[in-house]
């Protein structure tokens, strides 16, 4: 036998048990043009029950998401732009990966350490589309997401569910509170959700109860929306703000309203007070009765 001829291996024809111990050693990218291939090895990879964690997804201008690590990425071209393509990019785009799903057919090329899935054009439905299909494969696990400006679509679905962190960051334009209320209702968010908001347009509003992280963070800018009544009906245990957007009498009609409310998740609350002078006198009112820190006074640990 020719040892210069690569010779195939007929893995399909093994027992499920050797199926297993081989690809449960090949990287991510192997596991997914495995389960490309056809039904039945996207059948035995879900059957095998793979987790993919720490997955990251970024949407901007490009898409990508980012696999296991940032060695990993899955990018995504708009084929009506032109751009580079690297030599490998453009030797293996002869023999695609062809991903289907509903009827719609997304071609995507492998090199050693990154996927390319062309598109006409609509970016975030192949996102979406890639998305759905790791969820359906793999037991997956969202680490962030990242979103710069308005690259989401008007849905607010971006195919997945549940995000351990959520980023908005915006610098330019106005951003639109239906949008990003939408997008709160299709996506769960466990950590934190971080907000770099510039500007927002008139009227901007999000229903304070859409969010459900431990912890929520306004970068300046992005808090101007916030009132003392909408303060008051986050339940998020953490609550952050770079810096003030509140006045010293909203301040202390928080915190006395805060004692007799029913709301008690809140466990934190910073609040920077650069330009605003307050005293002790500020919080002494018919519900608040604060006295000077001693320490002495203090409870045991």
């Amino acid at each position: 036998m020719s040892l210069s001829r690569p010779v195939k291996f007929p893995i399909l024809k093994l027992p499920f048990l050797c199926i297993e111990a081989v690809v449960k050693n090949w990287n991510v990218f192997d596991m997914i043009s495995f389960a490309l291939f056809s039904k039945r090895t996207r059948q035995i990879v879900k059957h095998l029950k793979i987790p993919l964690n720490r997955i990251r997804i970024f949407l901007s201008t490009s898409k990508e998401i980012e696999l296991a690590n940032s060695f990993r990425k899955w990018y995504f071209r708009n084929e009506s732009k032109p751009g580079f393509l690297s030599a490998g990019h453009q030797k293996s785009r002869k023999n695609p990966l062809v991903l289907r799903m509903n009827g719609v057919s997304l071609y995507t090329s492998k090199t050693f350490n990154s996927l390319v899935s062309y598109t006409d054009g609509n970016e975030m439905a192949a996102v979406k589309m890639v998305m759905e299909f790791l969820n359906e494969v793999f037991k997956c696990s969202v680490e962030r997401v990242d979103i710069y400006n308005d690259n989401y679509p008007e849905s607010g679905d971006i195919g997945v569910k549940s995000t351990v962190d959520l980023s908005i960051d915006r610098h330019f334009g106005y951003a639109r509170s239906q949008k990003l209320s939408l997008l709160l209702a299709n996506l769960e968010v466990t950590g934190t959700c971080e907000f770099r908001m510039n500007s927002t347009e008139k009227d901007f509003f999000v229903n304070p109860k859409l969010f459900k992280c431990k912890k929520l963070l306004f970068w300046m800018g992005s808090d101007a929306w916030v009132t003392r009544e909408i303060l008051l009906q986050f339940e998020v245990p953490r609550l952050k703000f770079r810096e003030c957007p509140f006045s010293v009498e909203d301040i202390a009609a928080f915190i006395a309203q805060w004692f007799q409310f029913d709301n008690k998740k809140l466990e934190y609350l910073y609040i920077p007070f650069r330009c605003r002078k307050f005293s002790l006198e500020t919080f002494r009112t018919a519900e608040l009765n604060p006295v000077p820190f001693r320490e002495r006074n203090r409870a045991p640990s």
